[in-house]
Parts: C-alpha cells; sequence; structure tokens
C-alpha cells in the first residue's frame, strides 16, 4: 500500500485512490452498496493463492463470481473474476496468471468456459519466464474486453511472446522491440508464424 502511493507520487499522480484491504474478502473501491466499475483494469495478482476465500465467496454479496468458484486451493479465477465484475459495460482489463489458468479442470475449466462463451477473452500473451520477482514460472498475460470490435468476436488471439526475451542473472526481462512486436502483432490482429494466431471459438 505504501510502496503504491510512493509509486503514484512519483509518477505525478496525486488524486489516486488507493485502499488498503482484503480485495476478495472485503474489497474497497464500493459505491452505493456495489462495486465500482472502471475503463480500465490491471492486476497481477498473486499466482494461485491458497486459502483466498472459496467459502465466503460462495455467497459473494457482490455476484462476482457468475461463473462459479474457484477451488480452495488457486485463487486465480476470483481475482479474474473480481476484475471483470470491476469493469464498466466498455472496460478492458489486463491480468498476469500463471499458466494453470489456461488447462487446469474441475471449476476452473467451467469458469474458462463461461467466460469464452461470454466472448470476454480477447487475446492470451505467452510471456518468458523469471520475469518478475519470486517466481521463476512463466507467465501469461490475458486480455478481457466487454466490447469487442467485429472483427475480433467469437475469436481469440493466441501471441507466444516467450522466446523473445534478455537472460538477466536474477531475472529476465522483455526489451523494448520485444514488446513493441507483441504490440504490433496485437494491433495487426493477423498470424505471424511460430508467434501469433487468431483462433475461432470453435
Amino acid at each position: 500500500w505504501a510502496i503504491c502511493k510512493m509509486n503514484m507520487f512519483l509518477h505525478g499522480v496525486f488524486n489516486a485512490d488507493i485502499q488498503k484491504g482484503d480485495t476478495l474478502g472485503d474489497p474497497k473501491h464500493i459505491s452505493g452498496g456495489e462495486l465500482q466499475v472502471f475503463d480500465r483494469v490491471i492486476a497481477n495478482p498473486p499466482f494461485s493463492l491458497k486459502k483466498w476465500g472459496k467459502e465466503q465467496a460462495d455467497n459473494d454479496p457482490y455476484g462476482r463470481y457468475p461463473y462459479g468458484t474457484p477451488p480452495k486451493d488457486a485463487g486465480d479465477y476470483a481475482f479474474i473474476q473480481h476484475m471483470i465484475a470491476s469493469l464498466n459495460a466498455d472496460g478492458m482489463m489486463g491480468v498476469v496468471v500463471p499458466h494453470g489458468v489456461l488447462f487446469r479442470g474441475a471449476s476452473e475449466k467451467e469458469i474458462r468456459k463461461g467466460i469464452l462463451e461470454n466472448d470476454l477473452l480477447e487475446a492470451v500473451i505467452g510471456l518468458p519466464p523469471a520475469l518478475f520477482y519470486g517466481t521463476g514460472i512463466p507467465a501469461a498475460l490475458l486480455i478481457i474486453n466487454k466490447k469487442k470490435s467485429d472483427e475480433r468476436k467469437g475469436k481469440v488471439f493466441f501471441i507466444n511472446g516467450e522466446l523473445e526475451y534478455e537472460i538477466g542473472k536474477n531475472q529476465n526481462k522483455l526489451r523494448d522491440n520485444d514488446i513493441q512486436h507483441i504490440l504490433d502483432v496485437y494491433d495487426a490482429y493477423e498470424d505471424e508464424r511460430r508467434y501469433s494466431k487468431v483462433v475461432s471459438m470453435d
């Protein structure tokens, strides 16, 4: 909380509403008893958080889990659904997730299915390993868009950005040209051999 406040201050953002608390158990951005909604939501929640509060979530007062509640030992889809519920009708979000979110079964499969059936998932961007502090595993970026363009409806765009990076001693790094490649391909929305593919919902 303190580091976040300092970060905002250093970047010239003086009106940020930063709240300290439990996002899932006791969300702080509430207005008139409802979750506040935003144009953009960006987060890097804790990977596969255990004991995230499944019992409480089964009776969530904010209706944040329309696709079901994830298992008690992996809270990834709890954070993802909280973020979706925090978007307005035109909203977009980006969330960093461990790869397990893309393929784990049981209740997580049903949640994934619901998100796809509602055509919310615009893109999955694979990221290199050891990019983040505290974990060496490769991660992915999910881009959720509540107002997909006609061109992108009924499809998911996969980008494999995990092979282009600079190797560091303790942590790897995406170089400017690596980031630019991802952005250029994302905007072009075209297949690139061994790098990107537009996939129909079928």
